[in-house]
């Protein structure tokens, strides 16, 4: 494994097809500052454009929190008037947005806390893992502030406009359990399993082809109108590249010599 600092709070690690960002602020349950959510994008492109990387983890440092919100104690000066806080919510958005078009699988790998902008950054992902002790939540309403539009249609695309409704209108705390029943996490595993279980998660996507995945990605974002969606031609000429792929004929040779195939994403 390599170890890479964007910024001391935001670390990149990589570990074979596995990039990781690690949001290094264990001390304030991982709460991201102004500064750290400027790093977060260059650190996800420096990691989408390695093409020895399939798969995109982000991660809180420990186990009490994936991200518990952003750091409310600098907010008196970042975001404290309507011209700060538009500066802000800029900057949050763009990070959001470079997770969200990112070309590969991004995956949340969520301990304990994912509240308020960390939920809005696991709602960027394509993905989301929690363990047993997760709990999640959007707290705006106890704060009096409002999120980024896009942030909030991430959410809605995700858990639907009525459980939507619910996370904002009544800054309601949910249990792990309870944010895979609304649709919002993909798996929930247990606190003693959570670390073995989401590493073979993210192996079994890692070792799918890398064009594939960015083609379905792409499609999934035209279908449901997502910001920075690709043209349907642009979708065709995807496609195309997919079948053209030293991938697809892996797979095809994989499949009748019944193998695992080995993608290259070339």
């Amino acid at each position: 494994m390599t170890d890479t600092q964007n910024s001391d709070k935001i670390l990149i690690e990589r570990s074979g097809a596995i990039g990781r960002i690690v949001i290094n602020n264990e001390a304030k349950r991982n709460a991201v500052t102004l500064a750290m959510w400027q790093a977060i994008p260059s650190a996800l492109g420096e990691l989408d454009a390695d093409p020895a990387i399939h798969v995109i983890v982000i991660e809180g440092r420990g186990d009490k929190a994936f991200v518990s919100g952003a750091d409310i104690a600098e907010f008196d000066t970042v975001r404290k008037d309507t011209p700060s806080a538009t500066h802000y919510d800029d900057v949050n958005a763009e990070c959001y947005r470079v997770v969200r078009q990112a070309s590969k699988p991004t995956i949340a790998l969520i301990k304990g806390f994912c509240m308020g902008g960390g939920f809005g950054l696991a709602a960027a992902c394509d993905l989301r893992l929690s363990n047993e002790a997760g709990k999640f939540g959007i707290p705006a309403a106890k704060l009096g502030i409002g999120y980024p539009t896009r942030a909030i249609a991430d959410v809605v695309s995700i858990v639907g406009p009525a459980n939507a409704r619910e996370i904002y209108l009544t800054a309601k705390v949910y249990s792990a359990a309870e944010a895979q029943r609304i649709g919002f996490l993909n798996e929930v595993f247990a606190d003693e399993t959570f670390d073995a279980e989401a590493a073979a998660y993210c192996q079994s996507v890692a070792r799918l082809a890398p064009l594939s995945a960015s083609y379905h990605k792409a499609g999934i974002n035209n279908a449901i109108a997502q910001e920075g969606c690709v043209s349907l031609d642009a979708l065709f000429a995807m496609a195309s590249t997919c079948l053209d792929s030293e991938d697809y004929k892996e797979g095809r040779r994989a499949f009748a010599e019944k193998r695992a195939p080995v993608f290259e994403g070339k």
